[in-house]
């Protein structure tokens, strides 16, 4: 029974230790601005997409690349 509890009673302050910088951490929260850049980043980047896989062979790859690069630029470049 003592080797029960103390097992338990040990994993428990493990546990409670491994998820306290999680909880301390909390929850980032967007501002409104990065979320509205963000929106449009990917509504652009869903655009440019449906545009490339209009086209054939090397110019849908290229259109295809140029649209991920934009995007991830998009999303750098958006206010935190």
């Amino acid at each position: 029974m003592k080797r029960i509890l103390t097992s338990s009673a040990l994993s428990l302050a493990l546990l409670l230790g491994a998820a306290a910088p999680a909880a301390i951490a909390g929850v980032r929260k967007e501002s409104p601005a990065h979320k509205a850049a963000v929106k449009k980043c990917n509504s652009d980047y869903n655009a440019a997409m449906k545009e490339a896989k209009m086209k054939k062979g090397k110019e849908r790859t290229a259109a295809i690349a140029a649209a991920k690069a934009t995007r991830k630029q998009c999303i750098a470049d958006a206010p935190k």
